[in-house]
């Protein structure tokens, strides 16, 4: 079954500007998953550190919120986002709060810097012990703390390290041509694959009928829509201020009574399967209805 109009609309008619402007994003292929961390490897990323550990949940003691936390290694630093459906932050906010590791305060002076549901910060690479005994991460707000879980972190880390050590395949380079040419410029860092950008454009949408219009729904299905956008939102950060400002423009289409089984197919799919999944289902053509049986013979 296809998406009904306004999602089919908006997962096919932004993907060709997206992919033009959005030189910032990354692709990625799945390494391993350890104790529900998900450990990935950028492609084309010859860097020593070209994976990242992510654990996406939903947090029973908030209203099922959406949280994930996102880690890697970069050199002798370590890069860490934690993603939370109530968040709201204007694009590089810079926010000062201080960490927390379980009960201890991690004494190191660091901005964290805001966009949408996200907040990501550069550590010294010192944090991890600290890091791989802790349970829980703790941003701790003037009015509240933020706390993300962290459990098993340290299989993850193991699987992260593993990740990164993994070798690459070379590349095969042409012979230099004589006399040498001007280095080409840099490629662009390659893009989110068109069917995630696609399941994302998807799933944003149906995250805004639900919450603008009356749609019969319940809280684990609304969780579960906000657990997707929380998982994908990450990889798709450079890409959602242009997705929400496209999507703004094309306005929010409240399905019909008769359009509304339609859109409860679309939300169970965007919750139950991957964004490939999802994509593919989605673009699959309607059954042909079956053949009327022919007419009999009149003729005697």
């Amino acid at each position: 079954m296809r998406a009904f109009p306004v999602l089919a609309a908006l997962a096919t008619g932004f993907l060709p500007g997206l992919i033009s402007q959005a030189a910032s994003a990354a692709e990625r292929q799945p390494f391993e998953i350890v104790k529900e961390w998900e450990v990935e490897r950028t492609i084309g990323d010859t860097s020593a550190n070209p994976c990242l550990m992510t654990y996406a949940y939903e947090d029973k003691e908030d209203n099922n919120a959406a949280n994930a936390v996102v880690f890697a290694l970069q050199g002798s630093s370590a890069v860490l986002v934690l993603v939370y459906q109530g968040w709201d932050f204007d694009k590089e906010e810079q926010v000062k709060v201080p960490l927390y590791l379980d009960k201890k305060p991690i004494k190191v002076k660091t901005t964290w810097i805001g966009d949408g549901k996200t907040l990501r910060t550069q550590l010294p690479d010192s944090v991890v012990p600290d890091l791989l005994a802790a349970k829980t991460v703790i941003l701790r707000f003037e009015d509240s703390d933020a706390d993300f879980k962290i459990p098993n972190f340290a299989a993850g880390y193991e699987a992260l390290r593993r990740c990164d050590a993994a070798p690459v395949k070379p590349v095969a380079t042409a012979p230099q041509a004589a006399p040498a040419q001007p280095p080409a410029s840099p490629a662009p860092a390659p893009l989110p694959s068109q069917q995630r950008i696609a399941a994302y454009i998807v799933s944003l949408s149906v995250q805004r009928v639900l919450r603008e219009c009356d749609i019969p729904s319940t809280n684990k299905e609304r969780a579960g829509v906000d657990a997707r956008m929380a998982a994908l939102q990450p990889e798709m950060a450079p890409l959602e201020a242009q997705l929400k400002s496209e999507i703004q423009k094309n306005g929010t289409h409240c399905p019909g009574p008769d359009k509304q089984a339609e859109f409860q197919a679309v939300m169970r799919k965007v919750i139950d399967l991957s964004p490939e999944e999802l994509v593919a289902t989605l673009e699959k053509p309607p059954a042909s209805p079956p053949a009327a049986p022919a007419a009999p013979d009149s003729k005697l």
